[in-house]
């Protein structure tokens, strides 16, 4: 049972055409989702009440993710349980709560991401020779608010494993360290040509870049 007035998170999956909305919208989405499941929500107080819902590691459009988090409050006991069926019930199966529970960690303790990044490869039969790309530096233009500059990453990966056409990888996910994905996918893809990818994040750890984050 969760009781009132405590911070409760969720954790969920965005997959499909999700994938290509802003933080923006899904927070509207959200929102409407929360009221739709008659959750008993907290609401800010001022001119403009409205639910505060806090999120972990907002994504970049067009990266599924599936452990997305979510927190908010509550004003009156409702069992996880119920929480968690009466949001899937007004949710497509795109935007999928997997686990609700009281939480006993910040966002800000979150330190690592872990993604898989998926080739379309074509005529490549394999995409082995981006090996390659990590053994010393991997350089890249990284946007910062006074413009580009070139970073060497390889500091901000953990780990990484190349299969024929996947290249799974742990990336900081620090404020002042974050790696957007994005990066490793594009270089990739223009170092070998090839044109299509998806990005999914599957997994979010602590500092130590072994405890999952809950």
């Amino acid at each position: 049972m969760v009781s009132e007035n405590i911070n409760i998170r969720i954790k969920f999956e965005k997959t499909g055409k999700l994938q290509f909305i802003s933080h923006l919208d899904l927070c509207r989405t959200m929102k409407t989702a929360i009221i739709r499941a008659g959750i008993p929500v907290w609401y800010t107080e001022g001119f403009n009440p409205h639910p505060k819902m806090i999120f972990a590691l907002p994504l970049s459009i067009g990266t599924e993710s599936l452990c997305e988090y979510m927190d908010f409050k509550i004003t009156e006991e409702m069992p996880a349980e119920m929480i968690m069926k009466n949001l899937n019930d007004v949710t497509s199966n795109e935007l999928n709560v997997t686990d609700v529970y009281i939480p006993t960690t910040k966002f800000k303790e979150i330190a690592w991401a872990e993604y898989i990044i998926k080739f379309h490869t074509g005529d490549i039969p394999d995409i082995s020779e981006a090996v390659n790309m990590f053994e010393t530096r991997f350089i890249i233009n990284k946007r910062t608010k006074n413009g580009e500059k070139e970073m060497d990453i390889m500091p901000y990966i953990r780990r990484f494993d190349i299969n024929t056409d996947t290249i799974k990888i742990l990336l900081s996910a620090e404020s002042d360290s974050y790696i957007n994905p994005e990066y490793i996918a594009s270089a990739v893809s223009e170092r070998l040509g090839i044109s299509d990818y998806d990005i999914t994040r599957f997994n979010l750890y602590i500092n130590d870049g072994v405890t999952l984050f809950k």
